[in-house]
């Protein structure tokens, strides 16, 4: 006679062995849930965050010293891979830089580098054998999702050129292509019809003067040139940054943004070069006056 407790165990281990291979099963298809759906595709990182390794918790919350950097050149990421062991999202991947061709914005791998600095996230799901909805929240907190809005992210120096290259129909702030189809590029209809109705704020700070019909244009008297960024010295990246601002009253550069941008960091440095310069203001009737202007600034090695 077959003693009761064999049976009893018996059943313990089938239970056990048809669990395992369920939950192995189950972490197979959100694995190639993940793979389907963001492998082999180009991400904006949420944070634009500097450094080689990424770490999150389950909250979604960076966990280290990495610090937010620049979108031409921290923000964009390719993703090579993606792999889950029991609760931890492992994804290997690679920064591309944001440059301009003939104007238009596009993410590619740096000029003069065959290969880029891999780079390695990693996120605490906090729960074994997630669901596919659970992984794609996991994700949502790494990157922007189709919901965000990518204008509201940037920096206000960057807000006006963004918004109207998502529009497309500014010459020199445009999107290529390939670039719009990024995750939260294109919230909804609603954000792109609001982006068109909507001048950009910048310019809307008071009754401004215009160079000519009397009022005379103001002049440099402090302008020092701008740093070159590390990823555009590497690739010996060069080129012409066009930014608008408005001289005030003291001859101070004020909203001061970007018209015509050029990438590899440059376009930040730019900004912040002009935020430094003094000018001898404009005048009109003998009294200063504000007005707006457009200044084009050089990147040249020599």
């Amino acid at each position: 006679m077959r003693h009761p407790c064999r049976k009893v165990i018996w059943i313990a281990i089938v239970f056990a062995a048809f669990f395992f291979v369920s939950a192995s099963t189950r972490a197979d298809d959100v694995q190639q849930h993940l793979r389907d759906q963001y492998q082999g595709k180009t991400l904006l990182l949420r944070g634009f965050y500097t450094g080689d390794k990424l770490h999150y918790d389950p909250a979604g919350a960076l966990v280290g010293s990495a610090t937010p950097g620049n979108w031409t050149t921290d923000g964009v990421v390719f993703l090579n891979d993606i792999h889950i062991s029991g609760s931890r999202l492992t994804i290997k991947a690679r920064r591309l830089v944001v440059s301009s061709s003939h104007r238009t914005l596009l993410a590619d791998t740096p000029k003069n580098q065959k290969k880029t600095s891999p780079l390695k996230i990693e996120a605490e799901l906090g729960l074994r054998n997630p669901s596919p909805d659970q992984a794609d929240a996991a994700m949502s907190k790494i990157f922007l999702a189709q919901q965000d809005d990518f204008v509201a992210l940037v920096p206000d120096y960057w807000k006006p050129c963004v918004r109207s290259a998502l529009i497309g129909k500014d010459p020199y702030c445009h999107f290529s292509p390939e670039f719009l189809l990024i995750p939260g590029t294109q919230s909804s209809d609603s954000n792109t019809s609001t982006a068109a109705a909507t001048p950009p704020p910048l310019l809307l700070t008071g009754p401004l003067s215009r160079v000519g019909h009397g009022v005379s244009p103001p002049h440099q008297i402090f302008a020092p040139e701008p740093q070159f960024s590390e990823p555009a010295r590497k690739a010996k990246y060069q080129g012409t940054v066009v930014l608008g601002l408005v001289v005030n009253e003291d001859g101070l550069p004020t909203n001061v943004h970007i018209t015509a941008p050029l990438g590899y960091g440059l376009d930040e440095k730019a900004v912040q070069a002009v935020q430094t310069w003094k000018f001898k203001p404009a005048q009109k009737d003998g009294q200063p006056v504000r007005v707006e202007i457009a200044v084009e600034i050089d990147f040249h090695l020599y």
